[in-house]
C-alpha cells in the first residue's frame, strides 16, 4: 500500500508541476505617439511576439501570453544592451488577472525607455457603461459626475464609476482635494451604456498651473461583438 501511495504521489507531481502555466489574452496601449512608433515585442517562455498596431487611443489585438513563476517580458527590439542583446523589462501583474491591459509608459531611466503598468481589462470586472479612472497627476483629486462625487487617490489605483440609466450628457468637474475652491476641469461628457471608457487623468502641460487633461480610450460593445462574430 505504501508503494502504491508513493507511485500516485509521483504521478501527481509530474501531472501538476509547481510552475504550471496559464495562458491569458494580453493587450497593449501606447501612452503616446512616440511609444506607438517603437518596435516592441512580448516574450513568454521561449515565444516572442511582435506588437502590432500600437496606438495611444486604441488597444491592440490580444496576444496569448503564458504566466507562471517567470513573468512575461516586454522586449525593446529597437534597442540593445552593451552585449548586443535586446533590452527587456518584466511585465508584473496579479496572479489572478484574467485580461491584462498593459499601458506602455515612457520611462527614460530604464534601458528599454518603457515602464509597463498593468490593469485588469476583463469585461466581467470592467463592465459596459462604466468609466475606469486612473489618476496620473501625482496629486489627490475629486471628480463629480452629475451628483456622484468620486475621490481619486494619487497612487494610480483604478476607480470605477458606473452612472447607469439611459444615455445622456453628463456634467463633469474635477478639483484638487487640497484646493477645493479652484476648478481644474469642467466639461460635458456623453454617457452611453454600450461604451466602457478608460480615462487617464494627466497634467495639462498647455494649461494654467495645476490644470488637468484627460486621455479617454473608449471601447464600443457593438464593435467588439461584431468583430468577434466575424472571426472563425
Amino acid at each position: 500500500m505504501l508503494l502504491v501511495r508513493r507511485v500516485l504521489l509521483a504521478a501527481l507531481i509530474v501531472a501538476f508541476p509547481s510552475g504550471s502555466l496559464l495562458a491569458v489574452p494580453m493587450r497593449f496601449l501606447a501612452w503616446d505617439q512616440a511609444v506607438g512608433a517603437r518596435k516592441l515585442a512580448v516574450q513568454s517562455g521561449s515565444q516572442q511576439v511582435a506588437l502590432k498596431d500600437l496606438h495611444p487611443h486604441k488597444r491592440t489585438d490580444p496576444v496569448a501570453v503564458t504566466t507562471g513563476e517567470t513573468p512575461p517580458l516586454l522586449v525593446a527590439t529597437d534597442k540593445t544592451s552593451p552585449d548586443g542583446k535586446p533590452v527587456t523589462v518584466e511585465i508584473k501583474m496579479a496572479a489572478d488577472i484574467q485580461s491584462p491591459l498593459v499601458l506602455l509608459i515612457p520611462d527614460p531611466k530604464h534601458p528599454t525607455g518603457i515602464r509597463p503598468f498593468v490593469i485588469e481589462d476583463n469585461v466581467a470586472n470592467f463592465k459596459w457603461g462604466t468609466m475606469r479612472l486612473l489618476n496620473a497627476t501625482g496629486k489627490v483629486l475629486v471628480m463629480r459626475f452629475e451628483k456622484t462625487v468620486v475621490p481619486l487617490p494619487a497612487s494610480w489605483t483604478p476607480v470605477d464609476v458606473a452612472l447607469g440609466g439611459e444615455g445622456r450628457n453628463v456634467g463633469v468637474e474635477a478639483i484638487a482635494k487640497d484646493d477645493p475652491k479652484s476648478m481644474l476641469y469642467s466639461a460635458v461628457w456623453e454617457h452611453d451604456m454600450s461604451l466602457r471608457k478608460l480615462v487617464i487623468i494627466v497634467p495639462d502641460t498647455d494649461g494654467p498651473p495645476g490644470a488637468v487633461d484627460f486621455k479617454v480610450i473608449p471601447e464600443n460593445r457593438r464593435a467588439v461583438e461584431a468583430a468577434a462574430a466575424s472571426k472563425p
